[in-house]
């Protein structure tokens, strides 16, 4: 039996993201195995949340850095050096986050002791961290973050970012871009490794059971994603005007929102299909829709790994994506691989049409390597195998 661990995540907000969403399942996963798990949000509100086993945390560093020196370490930042180098607020104000955060965390170990894993995620969290660094510490990367210019500063700006951190990737794909961008940028790293997201399938299951509305009438396409230019749902709209002129006699229900829902709205009405698309907004619980779904479809620029693929492959329900950089070529594969699409609105209307007429067949061990049981396991190895005087330790 493995050796019960104590484990920080960490995150600058809690929303309904996917990095949000794949950090309370890894953080229920492991308290289910009698793991030590603490959740830490730095900034923002908390949401209602369900009652968790592990422990939730809100310590704003940005806020609590603000005192004595740090106010006008901030002032300075806001008036001067800010404004001066442009896009370098991040390194002003994550020195002094850093220095709070190590305040916050030898409290906290004060009390329950030491942590013996630290995972940072999300762009947010890298800059208000950036100069923390230690053995345990592992930053998860989901995508290319604080992408800069290939200048003198850009090196600086990515390097204060990077240089010497452990890199936890969430797909091969990430890992490779991350990597080649990196080393152009003339970035040393410590170490990587690569480790999946989990899908909470059992969860994901017993939640799409539950009664929903409005109900759709089948069959009918499904599209969850925030409704932002990186997930383009412009190519998603103009791909199904296409495949329904060829044919396809399926609905598109249209789950999540963001800044170019109006705008596509607005489109939808354009092109003729504002009584063939429904727009539900955010909704809590999605997979109600998922699991009565023909099949899900993802128009994206880029996917980190593409979660929501994994949700609906775990319900049984076949998958159309676009093929493009990050990680859903390695979700969508064997018999799935067959409906990744070319990045283009014809491309994708071929394959909303391939999935009508020869539907895949979704298997349990498409996303077995996906299974909490299975990244858990991964991500315990990553506890310091080296000493603690090998790598920094927190200043």
């Amino acid at each position: 039996m493995t050796a019960k661990k104590r484990i920080l995540l960490v995150l600058r907000r809690m929303g309904m993201g996917g990095i949000e969403q794949a950090t309370k399942t890894l953080a229920m996963a492991l308290d289910q195995q009698g793991h030590d798990v603490h959740l830490l949000i730095l900034k923002g509100p908390l949401p209602p949340l369900d009652e968790p086993g592990y422990q939730i945390h809100h310590y704003d560093v940005d806020r609590e850095s603000r005192t004595g020196l740090g106010r006008l370490n901030h002032l300075a930042d806001k008036a001067i050096l800010s404004p001066l180098i442009k896009h370098s607020g991040f390194v002003w104000r994550g020195k002094r986050c850093s220095n709070e955060f190590k305040r916050w965390l030898k409290a906290q170990e004060e009390k329950c002791g030491p942590f013996d894993l630290i995972l940072i995620r999300g762009q947010g969290a890298f800059e208000n961290l950036w100069a923390f660094n230690d053995y345990r510490t592992w930053r998860v990367v989901e995508a290319v973050t604080g992408r800069f210019a290939y200048s003198a500063k850009g090196r600086w700006l990515t390097r204060t970012l990077y240089q010497d951190k452990q890199l936890l990737f969430v797909s091969r794909g990430v890992q490779e871009e991350v990597g080649a961008y990196l080393a152009r940028q003339q970035v040393s790293i410590a170490r990587t490794a690569l480790l999946y997201n989990a899908v909470p399938v059992e969860l994901i299951r017993k939640k799409a059971l539950e009664p929903h509305s409005p109900n759709i009438a089948s069959p009918y396409i499904v599209h969850v994603a925030r409704l932002v230019p990186v997930k383009n749902q412009e190519r998603l709209l103009k791909a199904y005007h296409i495949a329904i002129n060829q044919g396809l006699d399926q609905d598109l229900v249209i789950i999540g929102d963001g800044s170019e829902r109006r705008r596509l709205e607005d489109l939808t009405i354009t092109l003729g299909l504002a009584s063939r698309v429904h727009f539900l907004g955010q909704q809590e619980n999605p997979y109600p829709w998922v699991k009565g779904a023909h099949a899900l479809v993802l128009s994206s620029n880029f996917e980190g790994l593409g979660i929501v693929l994994l949700e609906a492959l775990s319900l049984g329900v076949q998958c159309v994506a676009c093929r493009v950089p990050g990680g859903i070529a390695e979700v969508l594969t064997g018999p799935q691989e067959r409906l990744l699409a070319h990045p283009s609105e014809e491309g994708l209307a071929k394959k909303l049409l391939e999935a009508k007429h020869q539907p895949v067949m979704i298997e349990h061990q498409m996303i077995e390597v996906f299974e909490p049981k299975t990244i858990i396991a991964q991500l315990l190895e990553l506890a310091p195998i080296v000493s603690e005087d090998a790598y920094a330790h927190p200043a």
